[in-house]
């Protein structure tokens, strides 16, 4: 049985969007900005996890919410590795300074590993979503 087209569509377009996240925080990187780099950095890894929270079915209100059922659904289930979750904890963290603290900056060296924990999340996703058949 083949995915529903308008799943599918959907899907595509929300890993587009992250995608699109994870470039410009690498271009943020490369600006020095690195406050909005980990936060661009989070909200790809943020979109994929809302794909393949919407490929089973579920949407969340929350962020936290959204972490918590992505956690639950494919992290302790092994589909996606265990390292997947620190790496999330680490992105929502490094949000939370970009976007909302005005003393502490996030510092180069975190900016780009967030932006490499964030491709892992996208492609993770990418591939499991691959692997369902729901792109």
């Amino acid at each position: 049985m083949s995915a529903d087209p308008a799943l599918q569509a959907q899907l595509q377009s929300m890993l587009n969007k992250a995608r699109r996240s994870l470039k410009a925080a690498r271009r943020h990187c490369d600006d020095s900005d690195f406050d909005f780099a980990a936060s661009r950095a989070y909200y790809a890894a943020f979109y994929s996890m809302e794909a393949a929270l919407l490929a089973e079915g579920v949407t969340c209100s929350t962020h936290s919410g959204a972490i918590a059922a992505f956690s639950e659904r494919f992290i302790k289930t092994g589909i996606l590795p265990v390292e997947s979750g620190g790496k999330i904890t680490r992105l929502f963290r490094e949000r939370q300074i970009g976007d909302y603290e005005f003393d502490v900056s996030v510092t180069a060296v975190d900016a780009e590993q967030d932006v490499q924990a964030a491709a892992a999340i996208v492609e993770a996703v990418d591939r499991h979503l691959r692997r369902a058949a729901l792109l």
